[in-house]
């Protein structure tokens, strides 16, 4: 052993580990313990749902699974949902409220369903975890709450559509971005507004105010964009293709209508979200599935539904009514409608296949089963809980009085038996098989050859994209003999396109007849198949993340004059190095986030990269931005494998967050576009007192470096604030503290180091 070491048993570290709860996973129930100094909390809420909806009430401080959050930010949500007299209503709650810094697992705001109109307590997360397998969409699990130590009851935990939901499922979060739905505070309207124009897109004036309150607009602009979308449904519909993902929003009727999810678009024409992205299409998000399964009974075409009438509803349904003019546009368009019956099948086939998702279901229910006993505050009786997943229930009082809620299970099967056998879907469909690909040519440029089986179809497509920001391209595919598909007739189909072999082919097949289409995945767009990219993978370290800045309010401006978040690169080679085919990410669960254009990097030479979400200027911007809080910045391979990354702690404004040797540190003196001064600044803000944590990420263990002999103490938290080790350290010079990290599960943890009344956090991952 080095003598200058100095060597922490792993016992210290180990004692009393659990690993961090993750806090949309649906196999973990969360916990939620809420702290008001005072006892009238829930007259306080209802007070200000009245004067002020979007007013919050300070708690004194949460425990979130354990971890504390101080100061934090609640009110109550909801319409239907909430009243007043209710001892369990739903709850929007801001961990970051008064300290910015405060987040759970990056997650700052929680938003907590009560299981109104749902004796099942299922219809949400199972709902979300339904559609999120064919477009993007909210996780979502459960969570007990309790306030000022009393149990308030078992709620539903929805992930929030926020910046980070737009930004890793649509690599952007700064366009238009609107919730369709009733504000909470109504205003009065110019005298030119004529009628309700409603929240399902329907065009009725040129003027925004006349949407006002009919739209929550929760971005900073985005009018002209919503206007604009409006007026082309309802206008020009040939041409809504430009202005909106058809196929996303084909996606989502399709789940409406199967699972008659009528609280929505496609029955009250509210309930849902739309976000413009840097291709200027809006994207539909479904939002509030509370009553997924039936339990809303109001299809927009006047009166109540049945049960039996919502188990045979039609799924054309306003397919001509003016007043869903997203249905009509696009069901008016023969391949649109088609695409949609395809969407509709292949949910349907799903649902045969999962058995109608039971398992899940039944999953679900023994996870909560106990924390629905003991919830004295819900709408229905626990055997209501226990007999609504597979069975109707018919309530003679409760919320909406006399009504049957049909069985989720039970639901779905007599709904696909129905779909089955309808005109529109009881035909006969295109089969796409024997897809084959080969890449020929030298260089960079080359030809790809696709053939594919396609029997029952008079039309066959091929959709393509090189990156995923990118909207899928057309190309006919030719059953001629001419195309390399063999004989003419013979079902086989072939098309050539050229590519650029660095980077990767995202693609699916579409096929129709006279009455229906098919696609191959049966689940594209949100599924695809892939070519990849035939580049050389750059070794690990040959390229640095070198610097960063997460906020950079005044130090410096990109080519348009705009201070953007940044991140620099260094060669660490001798040659230069093509970038492209190489990606750029600040989430690892997310790796090939960004693709390099066609660039390079100078031998010994540096590169910065403006994370602003900004692909629209010149130069290299990237589609996401850095979090002022930490997170972190990796390079990688188009084969997913890591170049070069590092996680950062919270950063002040102006400070970057680097390299200094091996390890790594803040510095109060950036240093763009060269090398770093690691005698620049002291990450503890004291002159003369640097305190460096390397290697980040790490292994099997981890070292501190200080300077000075001062005395340090030292802790380490996992993310759910349990602390595994505490002690007090005095460094001498050169001395490094070694704490050995192998049995600890891979996850983030927090290191502390505080000298005198200087603390210093450190974000550690460990792999």
């Amino acid at each position: 052993m080095n003598p200058r070491m100095i060597l922490i048993a792993a016992c210290l570290i180990m004692a009393g580990f659990v690993n961090a709860q993750s806090l949309y996973d649906p196999t973990q129930l969360q916990e939620i313990r809420i702290y008001f100094p005072f006892s009238d909390w829930d007259a306080r809420l209802d007070s200000l749902k009245k004067s002020n909806p979007d007013g919050r009430l300070i708690a004194s401080y949460a425990l979130l699974n354990g971890q504390r959050f101080d100061s934090i930010g609640i009110r109550y949500k909801g319409n239907s949902t909430y009243n007043a007299t209710r001892n369990k209503n739903p709850f929007n709650i801001k961990l970051d409220f008064v300290q910015e810094s405060q987040q759970y697992e990056g997650f700052s705001t929680l938003k907590l369903s009560n299981a109104f109109m749902d004796p099942s307590f299922l219809r949400e997360a199972l709902g979300y975890q339904i559609c999120r397998q064919y477009l993007p969409a909210s996780r979502a699990n459960f969570m007990k709450v309790y306030v000022n130590d009393i149990y308030i009851g078992l709620y539903t935990n929805v992930e929030n559509v926020s910046n980070d939901f737009l930004s890793r499922n649509f690599y952007s979060s700064d366009n238009a971005f609107f919730q369709c739905d009733r504000t909470d505070i109504q205003q009065t309207l110019p005298s030119s507004c004529t009628g309700n124009p409603g929240s399902a897109l329907k065009y009725t004036s040129a003027d925004s105010a006349c949407y006002y309150n009919s739209y929550e607009k929760e971005s900073d602009q985005g009018w002209a964009a919503l206007l604009n979308l409006m007026k082309v449904l309802n206008q020009n519909p040939t041409a809504v293709d430009q202005v909106l993902d058809v196929d996303r929003a084909l996606w989502m009727l399709a789940l409406n209508n199967i699972f008659v999810n009528l609280d929505s678009y496609s029955g009250s024409g509210h309930n849902y979200l739309v976000y413009e992205d840097d291709q200027g299409r809006f994207q539909t998000i479904m939002w509030d599935l509370n009553e997924f399964y039936g339990a809303f009974a109001n299809a927009g075409t006047g009166g109540q539904l049945s049960v039996a009438q919502m188990r045979t509803l039609d799924p054309l349904l306003h397919q001509n009514n003016a007043e869903r003019p997203l249905i009509r546009a696009l069901l008016s368009n023969p391949s649109w409608r088609k695409r949609y019956l395809a969407h509709v099948k292949a949910i349907v086939d799903d649902a045969v296949t999962a058995n109608a998702w039971e398992t899940q279901g039944k999953a679900l229910q023994d996870l909560i089963r106990e924390a629905v006993s003991q919830d004295n505050n819900k709408f229905f009786s626990t055997a209501a809980f226990e007999q609504n997943l597979t069975q109707d229930f018919s309530a003679g009082g409760g919320p909406g009085g006399g009504k049957t809620y049909p069985g989720l299970t039970k639901f779905t099967r007599e709904r696909v038996s129905f779909l089955q056998s309808h005109a529109s879907l009881n035909v006969v469909n295109p089969v796409i098989s024997d897809i084959q690909t080969r890449t020929e040519g030298t260089g960079t440029a080359a030809q790809i050859f696709l053939t594919v089986r396609v029997q029952n179809a008079n039309l066959a497509k091929l959709f393509y994209r090189e990156q995923p920001t990118d909207v899928f391209r057309e190309i006919a595919l030719f059953d001629d003999g001419a195309h390399l598909d063999g004989a003419a007739g013979d079902g086989v189909y072939g098309a050539q396109w050229s590519r650029d072999r660095s980077r990767k082919i995202q693609y699916y097949i579409y096929a129709e007849n006279a009455d229906i289409a098919a696609l191959s995945p049966a689940r594209a767009e949100y599924e695809f198949y892939e070519i990849a990219a035939e580049t050389e993978a750059i070794e690990k370290d040959a390229i640095l993340v070198n610097e960063l800045m997460a906020s950079n309010q005044s130090f410096i401006t990109d080519e348009s004059g705009a201070y953007e978040d940044w991140i620099e690169l260094y060669n660490n080679t001798d040659r230069a190095i093509r970038m492209q085919g190489l990606y750029l990410s600040d989430n690892p669960d997310n790796k090939l986030k960004w693709s390099f254009p066609d660039t390079s990097i100078a031998a010994r030479g540096y590169l910065i990269v403006w994370a602003d979400e900004d692909g629209k200027d010149p130069g290299l911007h990237a589609n996401f931005k850095l979090s002022k809080s930490g997170e972190g910045a990796y390079l990688y391979n188009n084969d997913s494998s890591l170049v070069n990354g590092f996680d950062f702690p919270a950063q002040n404004d102006d400070q970057s967050y680097g390299r200094c040797g091996t390890g790594l540190k803040n510095f109060s003196d950036p240093t763009f576009a060269k090398a770093n001064d690691c005698g620049a600044t002291s990450v503890d803000g004291v002159s003369g007192s640097e305190i460096i944590l390397f290697p980040n990420p790490c292994r099997d263990q981890f070292s501190l470096r200080a300077s000075g002999a001062e005395r340090l103490a030292v802790e380490l938290f996992d993310l759910s604030g349990i602390r595994h080790l505490s002690l007090s350290w005095a460094p001498s010079s050169g001395e490094a503290l070694i704490v050995p990290t192998g049995d600890l599960h891979p996850g983030i943890y927090l290191i502390r180091v505080i000298r005198g009344d200087q603390t210093h956090t450190f974000r550690l991952t460990k792999q």
